[in-house]
Parts: C-alpha cells; sequence; structure tokens
C-alpha cells in the first residue's frame, strides 16, 4: 500500500465501567470493569496496523508504567511512535461510565496532550510530517495547533482528516479556517457545535463546513446510518440490526475501516461499507479494538453485511 497515514493526537489509557442495572444519578451502582489503551487516534491507529496500513503515531506518552505499556505494545504492532513526546508525570485517562445496553452515560478524560503535542514540537518535526500523504488528527489538540496543521497539510499537499471527538472539543473547530481539510467526521452533536453562528437545520450545517473548506463531512447518524456529504452529491448508507454490547471506539473503528478502502482507492460506496462492517464489529464486543481483524476478514465481512 503506497500511500502512508501519520496520526496525531492523544493515547490513552481507558477504564471502561459497565453498570449491571439502570443507572442512578447521584448513587452508587454497581458495575464491572474493562482496561485499554485507548484514546480517538490510538484507537484508529491500532485498527490501521492491524489492517497492514503503514501507520505511525505522534502522540505524548507519560513517563509512567502506562506509558511504558504502551510504548512497547504499540512498537511490537509496527506502529512507528519515534516522532512521540514522553512527558513528566501520567499518561492520560478516559473513564466512562456504560448502561447495560452498553451505550455511553458519560464520561471523563484527563489529557494533557494539548500541551505536550505544541506547534514548536511540531515545527521540530516538519521533515517527518511532510513525508505522509495523509495526516489524521483529533481534536484532543490545542486550537492553535489544530490550525497549524491545517495550514501545514493544504501548503505540503496532504490529505488532512479531522475527528472530532466530543462535543466540547469538537468546538475547537468553530472558530478556525478549514480550508483544504479533506474529511471531518461528526456525529449529529459535534456538528451542531462547530460553527461560529448558531445553525438550526442540519443540511445548513453540512454546507456550511463546505463553504469554509471543507470537502467532505463524514456524518454519523447511529442506528439511522451515516451520510458522506460533499458539493456534487451525497451518499447515505444504512445499517442493519445491531445488537450493542458496547459502543466505546465504534466510530474510531469506522474511520479506520473507511481509510483502508480509501487508501487502496475504493470507490466511496465501499470505503463507506468497510467503514460501517469494522464499526458493526466493534459494537458487538466489549473494548475498542477488534484484534482479530485482518484485512481480507474485512472484506468478507462486508459482504455478509452489505450481501456483495
Amino acid at each position: 500500500m503506497s500511500k502512508s497515514v501519520l496520526c496525531i493526537g492523544a493515547t490513552l489509557v481507558d477504564e471502561l465501567y459497565f453498570c449491571e442495572g439502570n443507572i442512578v444519578a447521584q448513587s452508587s451502582n454497581p458495575a464491572h470493569k474493562a482496561t485499554s489503551i485507548g484514546g480517538v487516534v490510538s484507537n484508529i491507529v491500532q485498527h490501521l496496523a492491524l489492517l497492514d496500513v503503514d501507520v505511525a503515531l505522534l502522540t505524548a506518552l507519560g513517563s509512567d508504567a502506562d506509558g511504558a505499556y504502551i510504548r512497547a505494545s504499540f512498537e511490537r504492532m509496527g506502529i512507528d511512535l519515534s516522532p512521540s513526546v514522553t512527558m513528566e508525570g501520567n499518561t492520560g485517562k478516559y473513564v466512562s461510565i456504560l448502561n447495560p445496553d452498553g451505550n455511553l452515560y458519560v464520561a471523563v478524560c484527563q489529557d494533557s496532550s494539548d500541551v505536550a503535542i505544541s506547534i514548536p514540537v511540531l515545527e521540530a518535526r516538519t521533515d517527518y510530517i511532510k513525508g505522509f500523504e495523509v495526516l489524521l488528527i483529533d481534536t484532543n489538540l490545542a486550537t492553535p495547533t489544530i490550525q497549524w496543521l491545517i495550514d501545514f497539510s493544504k501548503a505540503n499537499n496532504q490529505t488532512l482528516i479531522i475527528e472530532p471527538v466530543s462535543v466540547p472539543k469538537a468546538t475547537k473547530l468553530a472558530t478556525l479556517n478549514l480550508e483544504g481539510v479533506y474529511l471531518i467526521t461528526p456525529n449529529q452533536e459535534e456538528l451542531q457545535v462547530m460553527h461560529p453562528l448558531s445553525i438550526s437545520q442540519e443540511q445548513e450545517q453540512l454546507d456550511a463546513l463546505q463553504q469554509r473548506g471543507v470537502s467532505k463531512v463524514w456524518l454519523r447518524k447511529g442506528s439511522q446510518g451515516s451520510v458522506i456529504h460533499q458539493k456534487e452529491n451525497s451518499l447515505t448508507l444504512g445499517v442493519p440490526p445491531i445488537a450493542i454490547v458496547d459502543s466505546t471506539g465504534a466510530g474510531d473503528a469506522a474511520l479506520a475501516g473507511w481509510l483502508l478502502g480509501f487508501l487502496q482507492n475504493e470507490e466511496e460506496l465501499t470505503c463507506l461499507q468497510l467503514g460501517h462492517t469494522l464499526a458493526f464489529e466493534i459494537l458487538k464486543k466489549k473494548g475498542t479494538i477488534d484484534t482479530t481483524i485482518t484485512k481480507e476478514k474485512l472484506y468478507s465481512l462486508k459482504s455478509e453485511y452489505y450481501h456483495d
């Protein structure tokens, strides 16, 4: 595969608490815990490595045992961590509380990547960053850093993809110059806050992002499927009924699956089907990574879900 990918953003330790019954606010709820390596770009980079994509990661890891464990784990997977930063102190952490049906109730995140991955850090690595055809970033980065990467990728004719992460973090994109961004991947709630002025209609929100310079917007709509919106046309893809075990990381998996198709010059529909398929597999299990996935298996599963 000729096109290489550099992912830039936060790496976290995920602690997921699955409640055993309906959650009662302001009270103690019985639950069981699962721990894994997480963070949006780190979820994506792990799936890309499993899919045999040439991928590297520019992230920030703490000087603690968690950071050492993550570094060793990623290096075993063949993920290039050479541009990453080591911070003094703890690696970031994401803690989520999930309903018995696997859907997220609430989550909190402690992360210092917005400080550690600074513009001076990126400027010291410009020759390295230029070597990649695709840059994929998350909004855990500081707002000026995101703008720097948008401008840098445009100047160097690189494909830039932005994953908004969450509603509070998606607001960082509201006032940025998005000229040259290839793809943004919000859900409906994130889409609403990505504008400097209040826009009530979904179609107007999509159009506004394109007027600001975004080539494509991939809007995730949960059980209603998703749509890729661009000036020339829109592509909508539905989803079959899925018994959700854990929704954590499904959107990240979708982007990894889509990106595999994109890198292989597949048609837009095939890319979208590959993205949906990998997301389905994550929704049906606990945890953010399907460690059994391969490129061949993903294509086979796509044919089962979409009856090629």
